[in-house]
């Protein structure tokens, strides 16, 4: 099932919105939302991702991870 979730960017302007299956692992969505960024943002290897404060596993997937419609997960630059 289609997630519509809210991606912030650490360095970017704006939040976006990233349509990610709630089989897709969080280190693809973020990966969505890296590339959607990229003509504002430059682009970075090392990344974490933060769903509710709290640094997850980019192997999680979308429903592991607790994420439901319109929730927001941020990445973060190393």
């Amino acid at each position: 099932m289609l997630v519509p979730l809210y991606g912030f960017l650490e360095g970017d302007t704006l939040g976006l919105l990233v349509l990610a299956h709630d089989t897709m692992n969080m280190g693809k969505a973020a990966e969505l939302l890296v590339q959607a960024a990229k003509p504002r943002v430059t682009q970075t290897s090392e990344i974490r991702i933060v769903v509710n404060g709290l640094e997850i596993n980019p192997s999680l997937t979308v429903a592991q991870a607790g994420l439901t419609a319109l929730a927001r997960f941020d990445v973060r630059r190393n």
